[in-house]
């Protein structure tokens, strides 16, 4: 067996892919035949090093898309809630369409299911996103890193789905009342479920192929930069927490809502903290064992 035979066996054990690696293969093969002595390096230490390099490449790569692909999704929201919160006459108009009859008794838990879903969604894609941000300049990350940014990645693009998977449902009850909720549910939903959803399969194309390298992750500090003992993550979970009940408590007083700003400051407040409890370990914003 020839040197290029051995390194195309050791490329396809390691988990490059066909067509990748038909084009390293050729690329050595001419570099071997301008060169015959070449000292190239034993074929299961070079596939091993391409394997760690294109894992690396595509675990950031994976989160830099699904962060681009949450932002549009977070902007369809934005324009959806800032066209229909008004109208609604509150944070989602329980009172008003409940007390004429309007609205059926399934549909608060499922708008909530839907405001839940997209706070996670957009804070695993950029969490996803400020980790490969972080590592931009690593030749080859760390498994353990390469498992994080693949679960925020994941984790993101799974609770986007369902965020616009409950957005055609809820029309039915509101989109006479709001047309243009009507037309951005219809029109936008089921086309980002897809574009969500289509990013899946590079997920786990990024979990397949992730790099060797021993390491640990990192957590929330980390990911921030923040060198300071004292600022543990439980501590900026609380502190973000508190941020987030004024600048809605804020934004109550603004629209001359100081009630309606208490309560959604106080249920985003209280998702973040339970948010963090539940998935923190798993999205890597605690020490983890990840390997």
């Amino acid at each position: 067996m020839t040197y290029v035979d051995s390194l195309e066996a050791e490329l396809a054990a390691a988990g490059i892919p066909a067509r990748r690696r038909a084009r390293i293969v050729a690329e050595l093969s001419d570099h071997l035949h301008e060169n015959p002595e070449a000292e190239l390096g034993a074929p299961r230490d070079l596939a091993r090093q391409f394997a760690d390099e294109l894992g690396t490449r595509l675990a950031r790569g994976t989160a830099y898309r699904a962060f681009a692909v949450l932002a549009v999704a977070a902007v369809v929201l934005a324009v959806m809630f800032f066209s229909g919160g008004r109208t609604w006459g509150g944070w989602v108009g329980y009172g008003h369409y409940r007390s004429s009859g309007y609205l059926p008794s399934w549909w608060v838990p499922m708008i909530l299911v839907c405001f839940i879903s997209a706070q996670v969604a957009l804070a695993s894609g950029g969490l996803a996103l400020l980790r490969a941000w972080r590592l931009r300049r690593v030749p080859v990350i760390t498994a353990a890193d390469a498992a994080i940014l693949n679960r925020r990645a994941a984790v993101g693009l799974v609770c986007g789905a369902i965020t616009m998977t409950v957005l055609p449902i809820t029309h039915f009850v509101v989109g006479d009342v709001i047309p243009r909720w009507n037309t951005l549910a219809v029109a936008a939903g089921p086309a980002l479920i897809v574009l969500l959803l289509a990013m899946l399969p590079d997920v786990l194309r990024a979990a397949r192929l992730r790099p060797t390298r021993e390491g640990p992750a990192g957590d929330l500090t980390a990911d921030l930069a923040i060198e300071d003992p004292r600022a543990t993550p439980g501590r900026i979970a609380v502190v973000l927490s508190v941020v987030i009940v004024l600048v809605m408590v804020a934004v109550g007083v603004r629209s001359d809502d100081l009630y309606d700003g208490i309560l959604r400051g106080a249920f985003d407040g209280a998702a973040c903290l339970v948010g963090f409890a539940v998935l923190g370990q798993y999205l890597g914003l605690r020490r983890s064992g990840v390997n």
